[in-house]
């Protein structure tokens, strides 16, 4: 049934907020998915740390059925090509992968590397989320394996929105309770 939910982002979108997600079982079995994120926020405080969220929503028949996916990354620091290390194999930014499938749920947490550019306005930032390998973290009571390991990548375009940002990455943690780590509050530019 995850196969089926999963497998029908095959629309077309620009390759905008579209992810691989690869399930890497024991004994090397890998099963690769490709999601289409409707929605993408984020927000990039005075200090040049990045908070990015991606969405997305379906439901099939009904609340039972209904599939929630958020991606949060957290910019650790920016790269910047000829000017900083910029090279894929660096981490510089948490991932959070979290999955809602019903009353069921979980998330797949680690880190990976984070490359963006920002509009001339600021309003609005473009990039890649790449080698990004995410461990299970939080489930919620009766959830069953959802995924072993995910290994996440993808391309984003998001609008600048702290309101949005905010409220996204505070529902994984109304969902799936919190990190030993809290989420800032930090809405400034």
């Amino acid at each position: 049934m995850l196969a089926a939910l999963l497998a029908g982002a095959g629309a077309c979108s620009r390759n905008w907020n579209r992810f691989r997600i690869v399930d890497v079982r024991a004994g090397g079995e890998r099963r690769s998915f490709v999601e289409d994120f409707s929605e993408g926020y984020f927000n990039i405080n005075d200090a040049g740390t990045l908070d990015l969220v991606l969405r997305r929503q379906e439901s099939n028949a009904g609340p039972d059925d209904q599939v929630t996916q958020v991606v949060h990354v957290h910019g650790v620091w920016r790269s910047i090509p000829g000017r900083t290390v910029a090279e894929s194999s660096q981490l510089n930014g948490t991932v959070v992968y979290a999955i809602q499938i019903g009353r069921t749920g979980a998330t797949y947490e680690g880190a990976g590397s984070l490359f963006f550019d920002l509009a001339d306005d600021g309003n609005e930032a473009e990039g890649s989320i790449d080698r990004s390998i995410l461990r299970p973290a939080r489930r919620l009571p009766g959830t069953a394996d959802i995924f072993q390991h995910v290994e996440l990548s993808g391309r984003f375009r998001a609008v600048r929105d702290p309101r949005q940002t905010i409220r996204l990455m505070n529902e994984i943690e109304r969902r799936f309770g919190g990190q030993e780590s809290a989420v800032s509050g930090d809405t400034g530019r």
